[in-house]
């Protein structure tokens, strides 16, 4: 009975450490806007700011004139909302390396409306422009990390063979990847979010869903949990 609790006992853990790693792998970060005509209007007074074209600036003024600029805003939907995982920021790396930079299809932008349309392809041009700016460091960063969802799985793979062997040891390179692949979303979202709110619209909000708080809890939870399981089986034997 105390083997067959044992066995049971690791099971969980390895259940525990399996379900981390899906919710690391998986669960996404959202790209949130919450005021959509506040934007759109931002974004249009960008483009006309940046634009050398005299006839753009004119429609631009008559549509603020005549009050279709605000009817064209009433247009956009409500919210704004794009979601990319660990694993769709991958695929988008490989897309960067293949093509140079990225298209609104790449980060799944739909546009019903012209308008929408317009705000996309700024949006797009801003990650590309912001891409292009560091293409060096970016290539360097954008290799690291798909090679890093590798490191991620082994390690995962590694502390779910040590906890079946009943090591110890196995805490050490979860905790390593639960952390790991919570610092690579929590720096990437950092990073989007500074950089969109500067170049596209202030209000623009990046955050972690909750599954991923929830994989980094389970993950360093097991971790810590695990050594005194051990030691726990150990005095039952």
């Amino acid at each position: 009975m105390k083997s067959i609790g044992n066995i049971l006992l690791r099971l969980i853990m390895v259940a525990c450490t399996a379900l981390s790693f899906f919710l690391l792998l998986t669960s996404n970060v959202s790209l949130k806007i919450n005021d959509t005509q506040a934007m759109g209007k931002e974004v249009i007074n960008r483009v006309v700011q940046e634009s050398d074209n005299s006839n753009l600036k004119i429609g631009v003024k008559l549509l603020e004139d005549t009050g279709l600029e605000q009817t064209l805003l009433e247009q956009l939907p409500k919210k704004y909302k794009i979601e990319m995982s660990y694993a769709d920021l991958y695929r988008l790396c490989e897309k960067y390396n293949e093509k140079g930079e990225l298209s609104t299809k790449d980060l799944g932008l739909t546009s019903k409306t012209k308008l929408e349309e317009i705000i996309n392809d700024y949006l797009i041009k801003q990650i590309n422009n912001k891409l292009d700016e560091k293409s060096e460091e970016i290539s360097h960063v954008i290799t690291i990390y798909e090679y890093s969802i590798f490191g991620v799985g082994l390690l995962f793979l590694l502390a779910a063979i040590l906890i079946i062997f009943g090591r110890a040891l196995a805490s050490i390179p979860l905790a390593i990847a639960a952390l790991g692949s919570f610092a690579a979303l929590w720096i990437f979202s950092n990073e989007a979010m500074t950089s969109l709110q500067s170049r596209v619209y202030s209000g623009i909000l990046v955050t972690l869903s909750s599954n991923i708080w929830l994989g980094l809890i389970i993950g360093l939870g097991t971790a810590i949990v695990w050594p005194f399981l051990i030691k726990i089986m150990k005095r039952i034997k």
